[in-house]
């Protein structure tokens, strides 16, 4: 209840008679994916720790012109636990295989992005425009480490799922500058996972070779959106990203971190919307 009166609150408000209808489903595979609107499909991809219900204040703007699928990775929300080897880009493939999608608007935040880079790469001609928010990149190293990570890990590790969740709700990158209800929102929403800290394997496998050394490949318009307060090794993969994808462009989102789409709505809903309306 409080996670849903949180997103509540941040979201744009529209009347309940204004809502479109939300359609539900599964895949063959396990993955649970929410569809609303209607108009060209626009698929959002969360981040790692939370599940498709971040982008709340996201399908409310979007659904209105576009027909939105938002969908939990394997692990998060209420999509099935991984158990054997799966490419987490080839998992979004059979959620659009499911809604018999071929091309789609790509919305993707760090874990997301890393994702939707991947599936741009290897499946080009299904990607209509890429929007890569506080983005992450496979094959990229963080340079220095990131040591903050070292306690968390070591909780679940020894077992403590509840007290993992609890020490990443509280990192650097999980840290919300744009008010309370919007920091409530993102701490529900990691606690409310945190079946993901009791996994002991992680069997997902990304594009091959990794997409570091491939960014030329993607043709898609893309658009990178960054949080003014976002981590230093993240506006490094932002930098790799506009020197690396012909024609990609950015937009800076003053006084945000890392959650940039909750920390700052209003302001993410203007640059997506934008760049989704240009040629």
């Amino acid at each position: 209840m409080k996670l849903r009166l949180a997103l509540l609150v941040i979201a744009v408000f529209v009347p309940a008679a204004a809502r479109a209808q939300v359609r539900t489903g599964t895949t063959p595979t396990g993955l649970y994916y929410e569809v609303s609107g209607s108009g060209d499909p626009v698929v959002l991809i969360h981040a790692f720790s939370v599940d498709r219900r971040m982008w709340a204040p996201q399908v409310v703007a979007l659904e209105r012109r576009f027909r939105v699928i938002r969908y939990d990775q394997r692990g998060h929300g209420n999509s099935t636990a991984p158990t054997d080897p799966y490419a987490p880009h080839e998992d979004l493939a059979s959620v659009l295989d499911a809604l018999g999608i071929q091309r789609a608007t790509l919305v993707g935040l760090s874990a997301g992005s890393t994702l939707a880079i991947d599936f741009a790469i290897a499946h080009p001609d299904r990607v209509t425009r890429l929007v890569l928010a506080s983005p992450g990149l496979n094959g990229y190293v963080p340079s220095p480490p990131l040591t903050w990570t070292a306690p968390v890990f070591q909780a679940a590790a020894a077992g403590d799922a509840e007290g993992a969740a609890k020490l990443w709700a509280a990192t650097p990158i999980m840290t919300v500058y744009g008010g309370a209800a919007a920091a409530d929102a993102v701490k529900s929403l990691v606690m409310e996972n945190v079946r993901l800290w009791s996994y002991r394997a992680n069997p997902a496998r990304p594009l091959t070779p990794s997409a570091m050394t491939r960014l030329a490949e993607i043709t898609s318009p893309t658009l990178v959106i960054l949080g003014e307060r976002d981590l230093p090794h993240i506006k490094d993969v932002a930098r790799l990203l506009l020197a690396g994808v012909a024609g990609a462009r950015m937009a800076t989102v003053a006084g945000a971190g890392h959650i940039v789409n909750l920390d700052a709505p209003d302001a993410f809903n203007d640059a997506l919307g934008g760049f989704l309306a240009g040629p």
